[in-house]
């Protein structure tokens, strides 16, 4: 049980801090606000737990529903910078590698 909590504690954290950390790659002026966002998104995620997982599900899905389309372009528009990164589709490649 003592395992169970700890995990349950320690991942949300670590997995919202990574992602708030990659504001710093961005800008270093960011450093100094990167855990006090992370205390605010954790306290934000906490407080509305309590509506259950639907309520939840209706604001992060659309929300990651645009950060999915949003990737999706930058990725098609950066494949005319180098379109052998489509060779990574080959089966082939996988074949050799196995």
């Amino acid at each position: 049980a003592a395992l169970f909590f700890g995990d349950a504690i320690i991942t949300p954290a670590i997995s919202v801090l990574s992602a708030v950390e990659g504001l710093s790659v961005v800008t270093p002026a960011f450093d100094p606000y990167v855990v006090p966002i992370t205390l605010v998104i954790l306290a934000v995620l906490f407080a509305v737990q309590r509506f259950g997982t639907g309520r939840v599900a209706s604001v992060f899905g659309p929300v990651t529903g645009l950060w999915f389309l949003a990737i999706g372009i930058a990725g098609l528009l950066h494949i005319r910078d180098d379109p052998s990164v489509l060779l990574a589709i080959n089966p082939y490649y996988a074949v050799v590698y196995l």
